[in-house]
């Protein structure tokens, strides 16, 4: 029989034992080989053997990791860079530089018509780099879990990546599964460049920055930073912790998920709901000689007495503490936090400053500080 034998549907349905269905999804996923003449479609048995045997798969991945090979090379900003011996891991890694080197500070690689796309994210919206094939999907995924750290569970983790100018990233990694299939979205931090100086946030408000200086200065207290979601209470919370540590102090967090890991920052996460988790990090914590303590920068809903008693606690015995919260106004901020503490809090308080932000013409936003 001749290998270069044409079939049509019919028959390439019958000869790879399947349903019509079937094999239009395989062909509109580029799962298999195809060839379109008019309107018909012609299958050559040679290419439908070779993709029975197993073989197929290997070829598609070796296809697609030589195109987005040649893809990100195309984009170096140093076009002089010397190219090295690819393989997955290294690839992973310079998708993540490539978008990072291009302003991206999100990557999505998702499920769409059958393939897998890689976006970056960009005040656009997502902008595509390249598709690729099911199976090297899961190359690409596997190699980027081998090194990684699970973050409390297998679909979210964390890994850093370094490169020879000295610069250093960090990624968090999140799956989901989808009813199209498995998505992973990576974001991208550079802590050195994203943890902001007080003068950076201050935005040109001497007032702000007068007042931010002055408590750093202070060596016990409670420090409140309120807001409505999205309005960057944490950048503020890291640009005082940036400060802190620029001092030399002792730093813990609580949080129940780390975002970002700063450097000379004790940061402990803790996922449980239960207070007495909560109290016996906190105890913990106090047994450690803190200078600073930060609570809240996950949701202290359901958890109120136990947070803000800590702070309290902690205050009182003579360490700086600092709480971020979500109410929407200072007040509204220290009044629930009297409400859940038992004894007169008004000696310790430090300052309570409240956020927004603030749209301007050129379309940036620029926050808006209010104290208390």
């Amino acid at each position: 029989m001749d290998n270069n034998e044409y079939l049509d549907f019919d028959e390439a349905v019958a000869f790879l034992k399947t349903t019509p269905s079937t094999l239009y999804k395989w062909l509109q996923a580029g799962k298999i080989p195809g060839h379109k003449l008019g309107r018909q479609w012609r299958f050559l048995r040679e290419e439908l053997e070779i993709h029975v045997s197993g073989k197929a798969s290997r070829i598609n991945v070796q296809r697609d990791f030589l195109q987005l090979s040649e893809i990100l090379q195309s984009r170096k900003k140093n076009k002089k860079e010397t190219s090295m011996q690819l393989d997955t891991h290294t690839l992973a890694e310079q998708i993540i530089w490539d978008a990072f080197d291009h302003g991206a500070r999100l990557v999505h690689i998702y499920p769409t018509k059958g393939k897998y796309e890689i976006s970056y994210r960009n005040n656009e919206g997502l902008d595509k780099l390249s598709s690729i094939q099911e199976d090297f999907f899961h190359e690409l995924d596997s190699s980027l879990v081998s090194f990684s750290s699970p973050i409390g569970q297998e679909d979210s983790r964390r890994f850093h990546l370094n490169r020879e100018q000295g610069e250093s990233l960090q990624i968090r990694y999140q799956k989901i599964e989808t009813v199209t299939g498995p998505r992973l979205t990576l974001r991208i931090w550079q802590p050195e460049k994203d943890v902001l100086s007080l003068e950076k946030i201050s935005g040109g408000d001497k007032e702000a920055l007068k007042r931010f200086k002055s408590w750093t200065q202070k060596a016990h207290g409670i420090i409140i930073v309120t807001g409505a979601p999205g309005s960057g209470k944490t950048t503020t919370v890291h640009s005082l912790l940036n400060e802190l540590r620029s001092e030399g102090r002792v730093i813990f967090t609580i949080e129940e998920s780390v975002e970002m890991v700063i450097e000379g920052v004790n940061q402990i996460e803790v996922k449980s709901r239960k207070p007495e988790d909560f109290a016996n990090v906190f105890h913990q914590i106090h047994g450690s000689d803190p200078d600073v303590i930060c609570l809240g920068l996950s949701s202290y809903f359901g958890n109120e007495e136990q947070v803000f008693g800590a702070a309290y606690e902690a205050a009182a015995t003579g360490h700086l503490v600092i709480i971020q919260m979500s109410e929407s106004s200072g007040e509204d901020a220290l009044k629930l936090v009297k409400k859940y503490t038992r004894y007169n809090v008004d000696p310790l308080i430090v300052g309570v400053s409240n956020q927004v932000l603030i749209p301007q013409e050129d379309g940036r936003r620029k926050v808006k500080y209010t104290f208390l």
